[in-house]
């Protein structure tokens, strides 16, 4: 069972103790990303993400502290998303000391060296251009600037090129004082625990003093446009498959509407045998991956289907997903796809569940929103969905006048019927 308290600056520690792992991870989360970030600074969470790799006053430079990483064989690296940003360190357990000191060295003492500051920018750009030259990667981003259009959620995370070459150092710092305080530090410790392990984390973590009250504020969302000719982006790239993703406004994060959309779009799209895997792929033959899925914010989320296909059958596709769709609000689930959905979904969490570094994904976003379902906590609802409550949220939620359509491919915009 997990453990949670305060230290005496009132970081939030959670501990999640494992059987029959020789592993230990440790990720520590902070309540801050895209949408915190004022207009001049977009990108900029995505920035200091980078910057704290580059060299503490301990570990002088970023060879120095990737390579003491990197000699205990851990997995490490950092993220950066519209509501938070992470950074995290797996290691064997007898190297527990060393990986608390390492992290909380990068976010306690990072140096944000000028000259260091400004070189890193190239490397942000440069990653920019790579998820924009690939249509799998950005298709998420320009359906999301579509659904929230006009509102901050709906940024790119990394912000823009131009953007990110304007960064000036004293504004960057500045807004890293304004949310990394220790009070707003969530640190996950998952793995291994030993009678040791909470005395290395006040160690560690619990000596710093916030220096300011860390603010909680970001921008509210907002959808874009109901008007139907507003709900379609076409961006033209010459390829020779086009990614499709449509969807509709869903739930928060903490809606329980969300644990009924995962039995559902497990069973629309969300395997091999999924009615849109079958209909779309098996019988039409019009694509080689077809899923579908949910994501959730603070306040507000989003249901879609995914898919790439060839240009020409853009039509056929979207008119067989509406189809699917309409079957769903209409008539339902089967009582053996509702039972399989349930065993799958089961068998999917337990197996991803397996090591220290899932355990702690798992808890460190519930931990940092501020409630906690274990795995068999959610497991338990997941079994009270019923067919029932299926159709009405497929109800409440696949709305034609709400659906958003985003592509990225050779088509013209003109030529998409939806």
């Amino acid at each position: 069972m997990y453990k949670t308290y305060k230290l005496k600056n009132n970081a939030n520690v959670l501990l999640i103790p494992l059987q029959n792992t020789d592993s230990i991870t440790t990720l520590i989360m902070y309540p801050v990303g895209s949408r915190y970030e004022p207009d001049k600074l977009q990108g900029v969470s995505h920035y200091i993400e980078h910057l704290m790799f580059k060299g503490t006053k301990k570990r002088k430079n970023t060879l120095t502290l990737t390579r003491e990483i990197d000699r205990l064989g851990a997995y490490y690296n950092a993220f950066t998303g519209k509501e938070y940003t992470g950074y995290y360190i797996k290691t064997d357990k007898k190297f527990t000391k060393i990986s608390l000191d390492i992290l909380s060295d990068m976010l306690f003492e990072s140096k944000f060296d000028p000259k260091e500051m400004e070189r890193e920018k190239g490397p942000i750009v440069e990653e920019l251009r790579m998820y924009k030259d690939n249509p799998i990667m950005n298709i998420d981003n320009i359906f999301e600037d579509l659904l929230f259009s006009g509102s901050y959620l709906g940024r790119d995370i990394g912000g823009t090129e131009k953007h990110v070459m304007s960064f000036k150092r004293k504004d960057t710092l500045d807004y890293k004082e304004k949310y990394y305080q220790p009070s707003n530090m969530y640190i996950v410790v998952a793995g291994n625990i030993d009678e040791k392990t909470e005395e290395l984390i006040e160690t560690y973590f619990g000596t710093q003093k916030d220096t300011k009250k860390p603010s909680e504020s970001f921008k509210p969302f907002s959808f874009g446009p109901s008007v139907k000719k507003e709900r379609l982006v076409v961006e033209h790239k010459k390829t020779d498959q086009v990614q499709m993703m449509l969807g509709y406004p869903g739930y928060k994060f903490n809606d329980n509407k969300n644990v009924i959309l995962d039995v559902l779009n497990t069973i629309l799209g969300g395997s091999m045998s999924s009615r849109l895997f079958i209909k779309i792929r098996e019988r039409m033959g019009l694509a080689y991956t077809v899923r579908s899925d949910y994501d959730v914010f603070r306040d507000t989320g989003y249901t879609y289907v995914r898919a790439g296909l060839e240009p020409k059958n853009i039509n056929k596709a979207i008119k067989a997903i509406k189809a699917e769709i309409e079957k769903l609000k209409e008539k339902g689930v089967t009582a053996s796809e509702l039972k399989d959905a349930k065993t799958h979904i089961r068998g999917s969490i337990t197996l991803s569940l397996e090591d220290s570094a899932s355990q702690a994904n798992w808890y460190a976003k519930q931990f940092m929103f501020g409630s906690i379902d274990t795995p068999e906590m959610y497991l338990k609802k997941i079994e009270k969905v019923t067919n029932e409550q299926i159709m009405k949220v497929a109800q409440q939620t696949f709305k034609d006048t709400q659906m958003r359509v985003s592509i990225i491919g050779d088509v013209k915009k003109e030529d998409v019927i939806f």
